[in-house]
């Protein structure tokens, strides 16, 4: 097929964030076309641990309330249509730590009462209370730590289908395997067309939610190099059907160095990362470094969870390497380029829990041109652009 003759607005990028945004401005009434080079999703929202949560964003309120807004998005869309449509799972996080940690004790304390301060749910809880919000997990009796009721995680592919779906049903078209290979700019600066291996697509708005490919983008939208933008490897393990204890559907986080974290999947085995892990494979990306960090991981498994050692993990066990899309600052850039009329960047770390707040927002903006309060810390001017 084609593509369109024209585009009111083209959407580059297809992972979780660009879809949604093509998704809500289609509902607006917007005539959309996204484009991906790869396939949607494949590079970054397919290969992601996929925690909805405002947790962990407890270092800068204005970012805090922004994923806080993402969570509450999911929950509307899940009363709407039912969590089973687009995947949702979960029924919180946990973290905690023993007594012989004081300080991972102590810093959690200071998470749980920032929450709270910022009205997100968060209790604090002691052994027994972990143990039976996770069956399964075996921990030291004088352990503590942070229950988050209200995080989720989500089954990212189930997701990108129901919006695919949706884009299919409001007329919007999408583009796998077709990179954007130039803009066609007129004298003001502002973007006239979008430049494809297929051809060129004349548009008034365009939308850069490329992940680790924005930057490139930006560059042919504003003849400047330096959008900052890191690319971070992350690996993730998932294991074949295991005996989880029946009720555990929570998110999983250890607070120390290690980072690891776990959480059931949908099929009903375990989805396995850690940050030093990360940052192993990053510094050695060999096979054998792949490979002892997937071991590593189930090791930790196992000794959290002694039950799943009834079957083999290692057998049947896969892996998948994300490639994610991270600001220098670490936090999202959202927004109008400051010299490109009508082009909009949507670049996040955070991307699975921001997808439907950022859709929701700069959408309003779109359409309204004006701009919105909750956006305004996370402006790519912020940084030149």
């Amino acid at each position: 097929m084609a593509i369109p003759r024209t585009a009111d607005i083209v959407v580059a990028g297809s992972g979780i964030v660009g879809l949604a945004l093509a998704w809500r401005l289609a509902r607006s009434g917007f005539k959309i076309v996204a484009f991906d080079a790869g396939a949607a999703g494949g590079k970054i929202s397919a290969a992601t641990f996929a925690w909805i949560n405002a947790t962990s964003k407890t270092d800068n309120e204005a970012y805090h309330r922004l994923n806080r807004a993402g969570v509450d998005a999911y929950e509307k869309l899940a009363r709407q249509i039912g969590p089973l449509a687009i995947g949702l799972g979960g029924n919180g996080s946990l973290h905690w730590a023993g007594g012989s940690r004081p300080h991972l004790l102590e810093r959690m304390r200071g998470q749980v009462d920032t929450l709270r301060r910022w009205g997100y749910g968060a209790d604090w809880v002691d052994a027994a209370a972990i143990r039976r919000l996770a069956p399964g997990l075996v921990v030291p009796d004088d352990a503590e730590g942070l229950f988050a009721p209200l995080d989720r995680w989500i089954e990212v592919p189930r997701f990108l289908g129901w919006l695919k779906a949706q884009l299919t049903e409001r007329g919007a078209i999408l583009r796998e395997h077709c990179a954007i290979t130039g803009l066609d700019r007129g004298p003001d600066g502002s973007v006239r067309a979008v430049v494809t291996g297929e051809g060129v697509i004349p548009c008034k708005y365009l939308v850069i939610a490329a992940g680790t490919a924005a930057p490139a983008i930006v560059e042919m939208a504003t003849g400047r190099g330096g959008f900052p933008i890191e690319e971070m490897a992350g690996l993730l393990v998932e294991t074949p059907a295991a005996p989880l204890a029946p009720g555990f559907d929570m998110v999983l986080w250890s607070p120390d160095e290690a980072g690891f974290h776990l959480r059931r999947t949908s099929g009903g085995g375990l989805l396995l990362g850690a940050d030093d892990i990360d940052a192993q494979i990053r510094a050695d990306p060999s096979d054998d470094s792949i490979e002892a960090g997937r071991y590593t991981l189930i090791d930790r498994a196992l000794d959290w969870m002694p039950e799943l050692r009834k079957v083999d993990l290692h057998r049947g066990t896969t892996h998948r390497i994300g490639r994610r899309a991270i600001p220098s600052d670490g936090h999202s850039i959202l927004g109008p380029l400051k010299d490109v009329p009508g082009v909009h960047v949507a670049v996040t770390h955070s991307g699975v829990t921001l997808a439907l707040a950022i859709a929701e927002l700069l959408a309003e903006e779109i359409a309204t041109g004006a701009k919105t309060a909750a956006l305004a810390p996370f402006r790519p001017e912020r940084f030149g652009f």
